[in-house]
């Protein structure tokens, strides 16, 4: 942030009266509510720094620390006092008094775009710190940031200032916004993109390196000759010999290296195990196959949407941010996405959407695209209660977005998994269910 354009910034904030809410937003992103209608989002991120029109952003998260409670407790509905750049620095302090019960709590957000030293505090009408967004050690710098302390002023700033003008803060501060969402767009496309196509290699790698049927088969109908010959010649094999050379069955000479077994009499077992094996792997070798396939489709669908998104909202449904609670396991393999705290399994081809209907509670919830092919999804529904519309909004949207590309209105179908009957494999018949329309762009 240039500190003409705090400046500006400052003076345009001076036009109200109120601060109606303050929120995180972001890790390091505040959203300010002014009279309850201009929002402005102040990044507090290091070394980028921002200010910009908030009107249309939403949270992503919802955050619970110190710091937030803190937020919402002094300044929601609090009257502005002032907003100031003290000693001429890139600090831009918002003054504040909130009527209380018995008296009117005065308190300070300061807001510093200082480099390394960017943050969020809190002050209570003592210049004493009640909370900061980032707490900061005397083992670190010589200014500490701690609950409980008087703060420390900055060593003032001597150098140059780059001057300029801000004719129309509130344009500047949407052209902020927009040049921001694109960066943040192009960002997560990005970030996100690169895993996608990382499991897709993988898959490929796998699906690439499976044997051959044909070869399998070869190999079944010689360890099963194999095993005949080391049986018809068992009498004439020693504990300690290594080989058994012989004759097979069409009179040429073969030689069978034998394997080290603690009971020489079940080397003809032995071989006819691998038989077992390779005819086993060789008729089920298009599972697997197909299996890998789908999974690649799966993956595929998800890099599409991802390069076909829009808006923020709509990559972090499919790619929310990582939880730090412990929750409970999965018991089949299948694609897991966390909507506001409800976990949303969902089926990556036909053997995952079996066991998922299999494996799922009878108070899931479950949801399929109606009349037609698509992925199966459960909301897993451990408290036993009503799963909240908008976490169905998003669970019908997360279905949609893993099992179709093209944009147009899809109708997804949800209810209880106790209302829905296995017929064959992942087929089924449903009944007392509800419909939910969702518009794909």
């Amino acid at each position: 942030m240039r500190y003409y354009e705090l400046q500006a910034v400052a003076e345009y904030l001076r036009r109200f009266s109120t601060l109606t809410k303050a929120q995180r937003i972001d890790d390091n992103v505040l959203r300010l509510l002014f009279d309850r209608k201009e929002a402005i989002g102040f990044d507090l991120g290091r070394g980028r720094s921002d200010i910009f029109d908030a009107d249309d952003i939403v949270p992503l998260r919802t955050y619970h620390a110190p710091f937030d409670t803190m937020l919402h407790k002094r300044f929601w509905g609090a009257k502005i006092l002032d907003v100031s750049l003290p000693g001429g620095d890139k600090i831009l302090r918002i003054d504040t008094q909130l009527q209380k019960a018995y008296k009117a709590a005065r308190t300070t957000l300061q807001l510093e775009f200082t480099g390394r030293h960017t943050n969020a505090i809190i002050l209570d009408e003592e210049g004493r710190i009640l909370e900061a967004l980032r707490h900061v050690d005397a083992d670190t710098s010589y200014r500490v940031v701690r609950p409980g302390i008087v703060l420390a002023p900055l060593k003032p700033y001597d150098g140059p200032r780059k001057a300029g003008e801000i004719e129309d803060v509130k344009k500047w501060l949407k052209e902020r916004a927009e040049k921001r969402r694109h960066a943040r767009l192009s960002q997560l496309k990005k970030r996100h993109a690169a895993t996608l196509e990382k499991k897709i290699a993988r898959l490929q790698k796998e699906l690439n390196a499976l044997p051959d049927a044909e070869k399998l088969r070869q190999d079944a109908d010689r360890y099963n000759e194999i095993g005949t010959l080391v049986l018809a010649h068992l009498h004439e094999i020693k504990p300690y010999d290594k080989r058994l050379e012989t004759v097979d069955f069409s009179g040429r000479p073969v030689t069978i290296d034998l394997p080290e077994l603690p009971n020489p009499k079940r080397l003809g077992e032995h071989f006819f195990h691998l038989a077992r094996r390779a005819a086993n792997k060789a008729q089920n070798l298009h599972i697997e196959e197909e299996n890998l396939k789908s999974r690649i489709a799966f993956y595929r669908r998800m890099l599409e949407n991802l390069q076909n998104a829009e808006d923020e909202r709509s990559i972090t449904l499919l790619f929310p941010p990582k939880q730090r609670k412990k929750r409970r396991e999965a018991k089949h393999q299948c694609e897991i996405f966390d909507v506001d705290g409800w976990r949303v399994l969902v089926g990556r081809n036909e053997r995952e959407n079996e066991r998922l209907l299999k494996n799922a509670r009878a108070q899931d919830l479950w949801l399929h695209l109606k009349d037609r092919p698509s992925a199966h999804c459960i909301v897993q529904n451990d408290k036993r209660r009503q799963v909240p519309r908008d976490v169905v909004e998003k669970a019908a949207r997360i279905c949609v977005e893993t099992s179709e590309t093209q944009p147009g209105a899809y109708l997804v179908d949800f209810t209880p998994r106790r209302n829905v009957k296995i017929q064959r494999g992942a087929h089924v018949n449903y009944v007392d269910y509800d419909t939910i329309k969702v518009e794909k762009s």
